[in-house]
């Protein structure tokens, strides 16, 4: 999918009590309580002694959606995003009035440690909603040469083509096995992801880089390198505290961009986590239509898989 035609024909898949404004405080419920208490005991551990390395954090993927529409039928949902403050634990990510460059340096930082996997597919657990239609959630194997949906309904869709693990970057495409040629040095992955742009650069290179983080097996490296070239990507409006369509609490970063006669462009929003990396959601509101949610992807796993058992 692109962001000039609207995600009406794809195959979908399938913390902190509000504080619903500023100055007003709900209660914390047991699930964000124990997060912030292990983040207490973190701190005190690293405090007592050297500091490990950083235990690996799985990073959601998918966005192309021509992949599952190859298997043609499902549908997904989308619930209203709560605006409330952020506070930092200490070591979990950026402060409350953190700009996009800072959010994006941060998730960066947190994942560029991760140990180096591979594995012949890559499991993904997404809760996927278009208008009109109902949520639901699948899992989905993505291997080099066929895609695997166990779906929602129990059923198992098998699509076997060798063009199926391939991204764009630029003007082309690269495969599955070439992931790993792709530069580390953001400037020069900047210059891959905006290469051949019809129109503006920034915005391919956002788009681009949502699909290889959402959807593509790619090295934590890499992964890093991707967002600092977000980071360094002008444009990007943050607002903190923003709900995920399965409650969890997250930074939403959002791009607008501008309108193009004969064409219906959709303005992208990501819900991330900093404090792990992840990316949590992807959805599109049409230009001109702020707040009118048409699609949302969530990202409820991500990570290597050696079967599709």
């Amino acid at each position: 999918m692109t962001h000039e035609n609207p995600p009406t024909d794809l195959l979908d898949f399938p913390g902190a009590a509000a504080l619903e404004r500023a100055g007003r405080t709900e209660p914390l419920d047991p699930a964000v309580r124990a997060r912030a208490h292990a983040l207490v005991l973190d701190a005190i551990a690293a405090d007592a002694s050297a500091p490990e390395t950083p235990a690996p954090v799985a990073a959601p993927r998918f966005g192309r959606r021509r992949v599952f529409a190859l298997a043609a039928a499902v549908a997904a949902v989308a619930v209203g995003a709560a605006i409330v403050p952020v506070t930092d634990l200490g070591g979990g990510g950026p402060a409350a009035s953190a700009s996009a460059s800072e959010v994006f340096t941060s998730m960066a930082d947190r994942v560029a440690g991760g140990p180096a996997t591979s594995a012949p597919y890559w499991k993904t657990t997404v809760r996927t909603w278009a208008e009109g239609h109902r949520a639901h959630t699948d899992d989905i194997y993505l291997g080099r040469d066929r895609v695997v949906i166990k779906a929602h309904n129990g059923r198992t869709i098998t699509k076997k083509s060798a063009n199926l693990a391939t991204w764009h970057v630029g003007a082309g495409r690269v495969g599955w096995d070439d992931l790993d040629t792709l530069p580390t040095r953001p400037e020069a992955l900047r210059s891959a992801l905006s290469a051949g742009a019809k129109g503006s650069a920034a915005e391919q290179t956002v788009l681009q880089a949502g699909d290889l983080l959402t959807d593509a097996p790619i090295s934590p490296k890499l992964r890093a390198a991707l967002y600092r070239v977000l980071a360094d990507t002008q444009g990007a409006v943050v607002t903190e505290g923003v709900k995920d369509a399965t409650g969890r609490t997250g930074t939403r970063i959002s791009w607008k961009w501008k309108e193009k006669p004969g064409y219906k462009i959709y303005n992208p929003s990501w819900i991330v986590q900093p404090s792990t990396g992840r990316l949590l959601e992807r959805n599109y509101t049409p230009v001109g239509k702020d707040g009118h949610i048409t699609d949302r992807d969530t990202y409820l796993y991500a990570g290597p898989a050696k079967t599709t058992g």
